[in-house]
């Protein structure tokens, strides 16, 4: 949902893919603990820090801006690669209220075509992001792509 405090950047996403080979290997996503006179942290340790206690974390995933999307999105990509229900269930709802539902647009949704078939935390994250707002021809794309991926899943 856009917001003057939280614009719809969905433009600002980046075009090449970002599949679940690329998301591991790249590691620049991980948060600049610096900033806060902390260690460093790995991409590892932020994902389980962030399942672990995603209300802590959360401003991790909350800068929408154009500069930082692409970086938010390999963010919860990584979350969601790791996360398993019903764990982590609230951190899944906050990625999905939060910046998936933010970034939604048929770019995201070409972006999550590289994660098909979606896992069940995926699912759930999607399932999370308030699509009343969005056309209706983006709903019914990520409705297929959900259906797609349960019917894969089985």
């Amino acid at each position: 949902m856009n917001s003057p405090q939280h614009p719809r950047h969905s433009d600002a996403l980046p075009i090449s893919a970002f599949t679940p080979s690329e998301v591991a290997s790249d590691l620049s996503w991980a948060p600049d603990m610096a900033a806060f006179d902390e260690p460093p942290l790995t991409a590892k340790a932020y994902v389980q820090a962030y399942l672990a206690d995603p209300t802590t974390w959360w401003w991790s995933t909350n800068d929408y801006s154009s500069s930082e999307a692409d970086v938010v999105l390999k963010r919860v990509l990584a979350i969601a690669a790791e996360a398993q229900l019903p764990d982590h269930e609230e951190a899944l709802g906050q990625v999905g209220v939060g910046p998936l539902e933010n970034m939604m647009s048929d770019t995201l949704l070409d972006l999550l075509g590289a994660w098909m078939p979606f896992t069940p935390a995926m699912r759930y994250a999607l399932s999370s992001v308030r699509m009343e707002f969005e056309s209706p021809a983006l709903q019914r794309r990520l409705s297929a792509m959900i259906a797609g991926s349960l019917r894969n899943s089985r």
